[in-house]
């Protein structure tokens, strides 16, 4: 089965844009994405000295072909940062309603001993993070409407596909550069992955600034007969700055 998992791991937070009074200028559509790209924390940056601890909470299920739940994995992970390297606990597992918390944890640990604990939290990384900017295309595609104070970015390779070059948009709120909303598919999807839709809804931590709240990722791919529809949840919470005279404290909302 694809990969599907590892779009999971993506872990990104903005810091905000302080609003101006009065109506916000007219922005362009390349100066807005390198707008966001100056004020977004991609998970190296954050885990590399920003935030030494946070909670993700993961639901995976995964779907039959009239769209009803055939099985279900839930999982809670406590991430921590000590002198720089990265380490992962299970604080709860189930599946199918059935605990498996323990034999989780120790298939984590055998695969951190191994070197592996760290693959499950690869960045899927954003269009206008300023290492992927130069390899999308932007366009302003006019107001929300459900929301016309917000504003649509349009975003689409600029030359070769890849897995870290998407297609898709950003909802934006202009008079303060945050991001709202971004949904989009990567233009290379992972091995066996017929599709792969991507939606990540942000929102303002206390103390830290505009940061992702809840990932959505519904994939279907396989072989032949053998198929399978994913549908996947996560949240981050439980957010702690890294402890530093210079540093400030966040409590969950």
């Amino acid at each position: 089965m694809f990969r599907a998992l590892t779009l999971v791991s993506l872990l990104l937070f903005c810091r905000p844009v302080q609003a101006q009074e009065g109506s916000p200028p007219p922005v362009d559509a390349e100066t807005l994405a390198r707008k966001l790209g100056e004020t977004t924390w991609g998970m190296e940056d954050l885990f590399a000295g920003k935030v030494e601890e946070m909670t993700i909470t993961l639901r995976v299920e995964e779907l039959d072909g009239d769209g009803n739940v055939k099985h279900s994995q839930e999982r809670v992970d406590r991430v921590r940062v000590r002198d720089g390297q990265q380490h992962r606990e299970i604080l709860q597992a189930r599946k199918d309603g059935q605990d498996t918390t323990e034999a989780m944890r120790k298939d984590l640990e055998e695969r951190q001993r191994k070197g592996q604990g760290r693959a499950e939290f690869n960045s899927v990384n954003l269009p206008f993070a300023s290492s992927y900017l130069a390899q999308h295309r932007f366009s302003l595609a006019g107001p929300d409407p459900k929301d016309p104070s917000r504003l649509r970015l349009r975003f689409e390779p600029r030359a070769d596909k890849a897995p870290y070059v998407h297609k898709g948009e950003a909802l934006v709120d202009p008079s303060t550069g945050q991001l709202v909303r971004l949904n989009y598919s990567p233009t290379e999807l992972p091995n066996m992955a017929h599709r792969v839709d991507v939606r990540m809804d942000f929102r303002t931590w206390p103390g830290v600034g505009q940061v992702l709240d809840t990932l959505h990722v519904d994939a279907e791919g396989g072989l032949l007969f053998y198929k399978k529809h994913l549908r996947i949840t996560a949240r981050y919470s439980n957010l702690v700055p890294a402890s530093g005279p210079t540093k400030t404290s966040a409590t969950s909302p």
